[in-house]
């Protein structure tokens, strides 16, 4: 039984009652009982994220899905079916044997039904958008414990508000993905000292502004700003084996500390990647587009804050900032499978998020309110040159912050319909009540 199997302890909550349905129909049995006796409930697939209540609860039932960890391939139609208690890293170990993979998590630790829901940034998106874009059908219970499938042609409205919609409207039991024929890659882990910071985020800057990126591509920088023997680091794939495309030129000149780059699977380079062990995290996401001058802003805000001495002063107090260059083409490739709720403008642009760690609860608040203020620093910069993006990725936002409501009025209003229609009981407003809600 899994009580506390979230990653960061400020997720750890105490339920009143875990159930661990062992397929649908006893899972539609047990939202029944719920809904019918007003009890409130939580829902939990990988247990990822940091946010106090979003996959637990104190004093509730909490709705463990570890049972629906089955996986099938379809080689006839290239897609995936893939239940919502898995993790990404089981899903691509089974399809590695089938030579292919699917638009999922970059880490592997990571479960398929959070990320999925909130829309999900893979190393393909570039190619074939968010995660969520490459849903074929979503079976989800509702709050009355009917069973729904949504997809293109079947419950329309449904599927287009689950791509982004969180825990707002049932519980996802499986979600079929496209597959592609991505196996051997190049890619891996380069290091570098936090001296070097200065110099990546100019070769960032280089690398998002060719007139057409290559879609192959991908990468994630990450920067240790409190931890000098971490320094910065590039999680970096191309989608071919190809050793040092010239996609990357931009980086090659940099001195590393270490790089473990070569010619290997998509999942071998995903495992290279590691977790920092520290007991607890609060994640805060802003968006802007790219720019040089920003850049070395931020540099110099993440290296020089007054607010990077009070998360120092938590017992294992630890920052890093995370740039995740977004192409266009990711926002075209999404629009092409049908939509989102996410409002995404078609631009270049980077999603960018600060991660903070530290050891003890009576640090929470010092840590997030500093984390908070130094990432309105950032964006305030952003704002003030004009590049600002008013876009929150879920996957890394904070708990306070209003991630559905940055998809804009008109999202939000048709997220609502939906809502209405199929669950006019508002189950998954009030009995869920963690998570990102509508506003």
């Amino acid at each position: 039984m899994r009580t506390n199997h979230s990653r960061s302890a400020t997720a750890w909550k105490r339920p009143t009652c875990i159930v661990q349905p062992a397929d649908t129909l006893e899972l539609q049995k047990i939202v029944r009982i719920l809904t019918t006796r007003h009890v409130r409930f939580a829902i939990r697939s990988g247990g990822h994220s940091p946010s106090p209540f979003a996959a637990n609860i104190d004093n509730g039932i909490l709705i463990d899905l570890s049972n629906f960890n089955q996986m099938n391939y379809n080689a006839a139609d290239s897609t995936a079916t893939v239940g919502a208690g898995m993790k990404w890293g089981d899903v691509y170990h089974r399809l590695d044997a089938h030579n292919v993979t699917v638009v999922g998590g970059r880490v592997l630790d990571v479960g398929v039904g959070g990320l999925t829901l909130g829309s999900g940034l893979s190393y393909l998106s570039d190619l074939y958008g968010l995660v969520c874009d490459n849903v074929v059908n979503f079976e989800v219970v509702l709050g009355d414990g009917s069973i729904a499938n949504a997809n293109a042609r079947s419950n329309e409205d449904l599927f287009w508000a689950l791509k982004g919609g969180a825990n707002n409207f049932g519980i996802v039991t499986s979600f079929t993905l496209s597959t592609f024929p991505i196996h051997q890659v190049w890619g891996g882990i380069k290091s570098y000292s936090l001296e070097q910071l200065p110099a990546l985020l100019s070769a960032m800057f280089e690398y998002q502004s060719v007139p057409e990126k290559d879609p192959y591509a991908n990468l994630m920088m990450q920067a240790f700003t409190t931890n000098t023997t971490v320094g910065a680091v590039l999680n970096m794939v191309y989608l071919k084996p190809e050793k040092s495309p010239a996609a990357f030129a931009p980086f090659y000149s940099i001195p590393t500390t270490n790089d473990t780059t070569k010619i290997q699977t998509l999942t071998e380079m995903m495992s290279g990647q590691g977790v920092p062990n520290i007991a607890r995290w609060d994640w805060f996401a802003t968006s802007f587009k790219p720019s040089a001058s920003l850049y070395q802003k931020i540099a110099t805000i993440v290296t020089s804050a007054p607010e990077l001495a009070e998360i120092q002063s938590a017992t294992s107090g630890t920052m890093a900032l995370g740039l995740q260059p977004i192409s266009s083409s990711l926002v075209r490739a999404g629009n092409a499978r049908g939509g989102s709720p996410l409002g995404l403008d078609n631009v270049n642009q980077t999603w960018f998020v600060l991660d903070s760690g530290w050891s003890f609860p009576n640090s929470d608040a010092t840590v997030h309110n500093a984390t908070r203020a130094m990432k309105d620093r950032i964006e305030s910069e952003a704002k003030t040159e004009g590049t600002y993006v008013p876009y929150i990725f879920m996957n890394d936002a904070s708990w306070d912050q209003d991630v559905i409501g940055h998809y804009g009025a008109e999202s939000v209003r048709r997220l609502k319909e939906v809502q209405r229609k199929y669950d006019p009981e508002l189950v998954f407003q009030n009995l869920v009540s963690g998570g990102f809600k509508l506003p």
